[in-house]
């Protein structure tokens, strides 16, 4: 079975009939235990369940690698909305190098050359490590989340050439991209996980001057172009309650209306 997250696609278990995309197996979603995508679960709990593991991941490897890693960052807080209710935000920054000369526009280069040479980057399976491509129509193993390249083109992230030892910045920077215009927002009406959402207009920002640096400088920039390029920072936000139960000791997504 397959339901709608997004215009992604979180899978039930095993069979095919879904987009061309990525798929994510439950073992790469942290909190999401096998049967939790199953067919005793709203389309709300599994969606808040996959919006929340998604954020989870890419956190978490973000900032365990936030020292080497080139154009983006994240943070993680939370707020009590009651004694049992916690609303967890995830803010991830994604910088962006406009190319005057080329009028082009894409990820901050790595460096090129001295001690940080081609360090900066990651693979999707760095921070999915059992994910997949899948056709489609394809065939999917068990349960998880299939996101569709379609959903994440507009926002940079095509079709990946390569998965694994190769720079995904790009695909990970559109998925989060992606996310706010497209999860459903907990309102009056529409039971959600999903509390709030927010997609800022793009900021100017400046490179550190080891950014540029004669010697090894952390990222491929030269000084010399800085008068020819922009450098853009997207921050975008989302916002998961999760109900806590002391006396059954759960921890899960909390989907309500209100």
């Amino acid at each position: 079975m397959v339901l709608a997250f997004f215009d992604q696609a979180v899978v039930a278990g095993a069979g095919n009939g879904v987009p061309a995309g990525l798929f994510l197996p439950i073992a790469d979603l942290p909190g999401v235990v096998a049967g939790e995508f199953g067919s005793a679960e709203s389309t709300a709990t599994k969606t808040g369940k996959a919006a929340l593991a998604i954020a989870n991941a890419i956190h978490s490897y973000l900032s365990a690698n936030a020292a080497q890693i080139v154009g983006m960052v994240s943070t993680r807080a939370k707020a009590s909305a009651s004694d049992s209710l916690d609303n967890l935000t995830y803010s991830f920054a994604c910088q962006y190098l406009a190319d005057l000369e080329t009028q082009s526009m894409g990820q901050i280069p790595l460096p090129m050359a001295g001690a940080n040479a081609g360090i900066g980057g990651f693979a999707i399976d760095d921070v999915f490590p059992t994910a997949t491509e899948v056709a489609a129509e394809g065939a999917i193993s068990g349960e998880g989340v299939v996101i569709p390249y379609a959903d994440v083109a507009e926002y940079g992230g095509d079709d990946p050439a390569a998965i694994a030892g190769v720079d995904n910045r790009d695909f990970v920077a559109a998925l989060i991209r992606a996310f706010p215009s497209l999860l459903t927002v907990r309102t009056a009406s529409v039971a959600s996980a999903v509390t709030a959402v927010s997609q800022a207009n793009p900021t100017v920002f400046t490179l550190p001057a080891a950014a540029t640096a004669e010697t090894n400088p952390t990222t491929g920039i030269v000084a010399g172009d800085l008068p020819k390029i922009g450098l853009l920072q997207f921050t975008t936000s989302w916002t998961v309650q999760v109900a806590l139960n002391q006396t059954a000791q759960t921890f899960d997504v909390n989907v309500v209306a209100g």
